[in-house]
Protein backbone atom coordinates (compact mmCIF):
# COMPACT_ATOMS: atom_id res chain seq x y z
CA UNK A 1 0.00 0.00 0.00
CA UNK A 2 1.27 3.45 -0.83
CA UNK A 3 1.37 6.35 1.57
CA UNK A 4 1.20 10.11 1.25
CA UNK A 5 2.42 13.38 3.75
CA UNK A 6 -0.31 15.30 4.02
CA UNK A 7 1.25 18.99 4.85
CA UNK A 8 -0.30 22.72 5.88
CA UNK A 9 -3.72 20.86 7.73
CA UNK A 10 -5.48 23.43 9.76
CA UNK A 11 -5.39 22.61 13.30
CA UNK A 12 -8.87 22.92 14.06
CA UNK A 13 -8.99 19.63 11.44
CA UNK A 14 -5.99 17.77 13.46
CA UNK A 15 -8.29 18.48 16.62
CA UNK A 16 -11.22 17.33 14.91
CA UNK A 17 -9.75 14.03 13.32
CA UNK A 18 -8.30 13.69 17.25
CA UNK A 19 -11.13 14.22 18.90
CA UNK A 20 -13.02 11.22 16.38
CA UNK A 21 -10.24 9.00 17.22
CA UNK A 22 -10.67 8.91 20.74
CA UNK A 23 -14.42 9.00 20.23
CA UNK A 24 -14.43 6.13 18.38
CA UNK A 25 -11.17 4.29 19.89
CA UNK A 26 -8.71 4.42 17.34
CA UNK A 27 -5.94 6.04 15.90
CA UNK A 28 -5.70 9.95 14.34
CA UNK A 29 -3.80 7.78 11.62
CA UNK A 30 -6.68 5.62 11.33
CA UNK A 31 -9.29 8.09 11.84
CA UNK A 32 -7.64 10.78 9.05
CA UNK A 33 -7.29 7.34 6.73
CA UNK A 34 -11.62 6.76 7.52
CA UNK A 35 -11.81 10.70 6.81
CA UNK A 36 -10.55 10.12 3.60
CA UNK A 37 -11.89 7.26 2.05
CA UNK A 38 -15.38 8.76 2.90
CA UNK A 39 -14.30 11.99 1.06
CA UNK A 40 -13.73 10.00 -1.50
CA UNK A 41 -17.08 8.38 -1.97
CA UNK A 42 -18.65 9.05 -5.53
CA UNK A 43 -21.77 11.15 -5.11
CA UNK A 44 -25.06 9.97 -7.23
CA UNK A 45 -23.88 12.39 -10.11
CA UNK A 46 -20.49 11.29 -10.16
CA UNK A 47 -21.46 7.32 -10.62
CA UNK A 48 -23.99 8.36 -12.99
CA UNK A 49 -21.58 10.46 -15.04
CA UNK A 50 -18.94 7.24 -14.48
CA UNK A 51 -21.75 4.54 -15.95
CA UNK A 52 -22.52 7.25 -18.58
CA UNK A 53 -18.42 6.99 -19.84
CA UNK A 54 -18.08 3.18 -19.12
CA UNK A 55 -20.81 2.77 -21.66
CA UNK A 56 -19.67 4.77 -23.92
CA UNK A 57 -16.13 3.19 -23.94
CA UNK A 58 -18.17 0.15 -24.40
CA UNK A 59 -19.52 1.15 -27.47
CA UNK A 60 -16.20 2.70 -28.92
CA UNK A 61 -14.92 -0.82 -28.48
CA UNK A 62 -17.19 -2.80 -30.31
CA UNK A 63 -16.43 -4.04 -33.56
CA UNK A 64 -18.68 -2.76 -36.27
CA UNK A 65 -20.71 -5.55 -38.01
CA UNK A 66 -20.13 -7.92 -35.64
CA UNK A 67 -22.77 -9.25 -33.13
CA UNK A 68 -22.01 -8.63 -29.71
CA UNK A 69 -23.77 -9.56 -26.75
CA UNK A 70 -23.89 -7.75 -23.30
CA UNK A 71 -21.72 -9.58 -20.54
CA UNK A 72 -24.62 -9.30 -18.52
CA UNK A 73 -26.71 -11.71 -20.37
CA UNK A 74 -23.94 -14.20 -20.76
CA UNK A 75 -23.58 -14.29 -16.73
CA UNK A 76 -27.00 -14.65 -16.12
CA UNK A 77 -27.54 -17.24 -19.08
CA UNK A 78 -24.26 -19.76 -17.50
CA UNK A 79 -25.77 -19.05 -13.77
CA UNK A 80 -29.52 -19.92 -14.77
CA UNK A 81 -28.11 -22.88 -16.86
CA UNK A 82 -25.84 -24.02 -13.46
CA UNK A 83 -29.20 -23.39 -11.22
CA UNK A 84 -27.95 -20.62 -9.43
Amino acid sequence: MGQILVRNLDDKTIETLRWRARRGATSLEAEARRAIERGLALSKDEALALVDEMLAETERLKVPGAPQTESWRLIREDRDRDGR
